[in-house]
């Protein structure tokens, strides 16, 4: 079954309101049930400790080919940036649960999160930390790989044309209430790092053999229905009549860079302003 954002109907005020509403009441229960269960930040390893290479996923960064959402995509990939930095040489110990959003924590802009893109009740809309859903598909896919006891896993209703509909991937985050979890019966440690055009998510052991490395056929069998798919963003569907229409919060005039460090897929958008 397949949609597309201009035959979906899209949001007035009301709508929009329920929304904020149930989100936040949603937001708040997480909170008191994190609160009377607090999980632990996992500790950080050494990849010397962990040799054996037991599941990787490796996802392109650059999806969409439309110029003019390209912002978007190199907001996404400065969130996956600093999502991996808060996974990348950490630890699941035995029997020990991984809460994605315990580890990244939330993706607010005063922690340096940019937007990016988020499929919301059929629309694809900018905001901050938006993108991360690249990274959560990536754990679903290597956790599978491995057979890790599945916790809590939230799948998409609507997905961008340009993303695969992959079941083994399809996991949603909404922070806070929408989270990825899962356990493991070994000490595991992960790799997370982008190259220059890919997300690489890696899960490493010991030693070879402790655990599956069959990819797990059950996720995909409990699926149902596929997603929808919706064409385009806010930067590309020119519906100005839709209450979340926010184009021109990104129309850019005079713009300086402060760099602290390099990094590839910026480079060529620095050199176009020069």
């Amino acid at each position: 079954m397949k949609a597309t954002q201009a035959s979906l109907e899209h949001p007035d005020w009301r709508a929009m309101t329920s929304f904020f509403l149930r989100s936040r009441g949603l937001q708040a229960q997480r909170l008191v049930r994190n609160a009377l269960r607090r999980l632990p930040r996992l500790a950080g390893g050494a990849a010397e400790d962990f040799p054996c290479v037991l599941a990787e996923s490796v996802s392109p960064l650059h999806t969409s080919s439309d110029p003019r959402e390209h912002l978007l995509v190199l907001g996404k990939i400065e969130n996956l940036r600093l999502a991996c930095r808060r996974l990348h040489h950490r630890v699941l110990e035995p029997n020990e649960v991984f809460s994605l959003w315990r580890q990244l924590g939330p993706p607010w802009r005063l922690r340096g999160f940019v937007p990016g893109r988020e499929v919301r009740e059929g629309c694809v809309i900018p905001t901050f930390g938006g993108g991360l859903c690249q990274l959560s598909g990536s754990l679903l896919e290597v956790a599978t790989a491995v057979d890790l006891d599945l916790l809590e896993i939230h799948r998409h209703t609507a997905l961008p044309a340009d993303v695969p509909r992959d079941p083994r991937r399809d996991a949603t985050l909404f922070w806070n209430y929408v989270d990825l979890r899962f356990r493991s019966r070994v000490p595991l440690l992960f790799e997370c790092f982008l190259s220059r055009t890919a997300l690489v998510v890696r899960l490493r052991d010991k030693q070879p053999g402790s655990a599956s490395v069959q990819i797990g056929d059950g996720i995909a069998g409990k699926v149902s229905p596929l997603p929808l798919t919706v064409s385009g963003s806010c930067l590309t569907c020119d519906q100005t009549e839709c209450a979340r229409h926010v184009a021109d919060a990104f129309k850019i005039a005079k713009t300086a860079f402060l760099l602290d460090e390099y990094q590839p897929e910026f480079a060529r958008r620095v050199r176009d302003y020069i």
